[in-house]
C-alpha cells in the first residue's frame, strides 16, 4: 500500500513589515485506503522571511530546522497512527442494562 504526505501551510503570522513571524503547519498521511493522520503545529523561530517571497519549500525547512524530530521521524509517527487506526488496541463498548 501506498502512503502519500503533505505538507500544507494553513496561516503565516506577519508583522508590520511583513516578515513572516509564525508558520502554522500540516503534515498529512493519506493511505490508498483513505485512512489519515495529521501532525500539526506551529513555529515561533522564522528567519524573517518576507511573506510575498515565502515558498512552500521554505517554509518547509523553516519548520523542520527548528523542529525536534526529523521528517522521517514524523512519517514514522504518520504510519503509525494509521496503523492504529486499522488495528486498534482498544475497542470502545457499552452495555444496555
Amino acid at each position: 500500500m501506498a502512503t502519500t504526505y503533505e505538507w500544507s501551510f494553513p496561516n503565516f503570522e506577519t508583522d508590520a513589515d511583513n516578515k513572516v513571524k509564525v508558520i502554522h503547519w500540516r503534515y498529512t498521511a493519506t493511505d490508498d485506503e483513505n485512512n489519515s493522520a495529521t501532525m500539526y503545529g506551529s513555529d515561533g523561530e522564522t528567519n524573517d522571511q518576507n511573506f510575498d517571497t515565502i515558498t512552500k519549500e521554505d517554509a518547509k525547512a523553516c519548520v523542520l530546522e527548528h523542529s525536534d524530530t526529523t521528517e522521517a521521524d514524523m512519517k514514522a509517527n504518520l504510519d503509525a497512527q494509521i496503523a492504529s487506526q486499522k488495528a486498534p488496541a482498544l475497542t470502545s463498548k457499552t452495555k444496555e442494562w
